[in-house]
């Protein structure tokens, strides 16, 4: 059987944060309102969602049923974001979803280089100047 993109513990681990932070925002619940009904600290879950720390399956249960969805509904999202079923892995439709899942897991100071790199990116090229148009006019 090959193995998926996402074969690494690291990248399962911010996959499956990034579908617990996205259905909990879903839900218009805090971080602290869900940690509580599920019987964790607020910094456990932020360290969860952020793919830092592992998560047991009673935890995740105790998640699932805080947020009111069932632990399957997590399961599969999980899969179809590692790309169950597919040649690649599937990314939500959603620019800011996709932009949650792809930085979830990266340390914060590789994500200060990335938005340093943007930033110089987009100053070095500035979009192109809209040409005045030459020609004839051929209207009479």
């Amino acid at each position: 059987m090959p193995f998926a993109y996402s074969e690494s513990a690291h990248i399962v681990r911010g996959a499956l944060g990034a579908v617990i932070r996205q259905r909990r925002e879903a839900a218009h619940r805090t971080l602290t309102e869900v940690a509580a009904e599920a019987g964790l600290s607020p910094a456990h879950l932020s360290e969860v969602e952020r793919g830092r720390k592992e998560v047991s399956t009673e935890r995740l249960l105790a998640v699932a049923h805080a947020l009111g969805i069932r632990p399957a509904d997590l399961y599969a999202e999980l899969a179809r974001l590692l790309g169950a079923d597919s040649d690649r892995p599937s990314w939500p439709e959603d620019p800011p979803a996709k932009l949650r899942l792809a930085t979830a897991s990266l340390p914060l100071e590789a994500l200060r280089s990335v938005a340093d790199f943007s930033a110089y990116m987009a100053m070095s090229n500035p979009p192109p100047k809209a040409r005045p148009r030459i020609g004839f006019d051929t209207r009479r």
